[in-house]
């Protein structure tokens, strides 16, 4: 059993806060495969150039597959993307691994935000 990351997962390990200190390190302890885009990865690093070390550290974790997006996998995204109101590749990504495996999702923004509504 295993988990497939967003990039918010990674930037709560990236930002220490608690919960996802307390959840990699329990998976590292404990074995649980991490199935990271690489999208992800650079999304993160992107934002947050000080946290390289941290992401560094993490993928020397055993269980950490560092996810590519071969031309297959791109088709099946894309196909998810289809169906989706908007244009979110990593999204796509995590979702359709995580079901192709059979693992859930490790985000640390699960729920969709609220739509913006304009001040009157």
């Amino acid at each position: 059993m295993g988990r497939s990351l967003d990039a918010s997962a990674l930037a709560a390990l990236a930002r220490r806060r608690p919960a996802a200190l307390a959840w990699f390190d329990t998976a590292r302890l404990v074995g649980i495969a991490l199935y990271l885009p690489r999208l992800a990865l650079e999304e993160v690093r992107a934002v947050r150039p000080d946290a390289s070390p941290l992401l560094a550290d993490l993928l020397t974790h055993p269980s950490v597959v560092l996810g590519e997006i071969d031309a297959a996998t791109a088709y099946q995204i894309d196909l998810l993307l289809l169906s989706a109101a908007v244009f979110d590749a990593l999204a796509a990504h995590v979702v359709y691994v995580a079901g192709q495996r059979g693992w859930p999702a490790l985000s640390a923004d699960p729920a969709p935000p609220a739509p913006h509504r304009p001040r009157t």
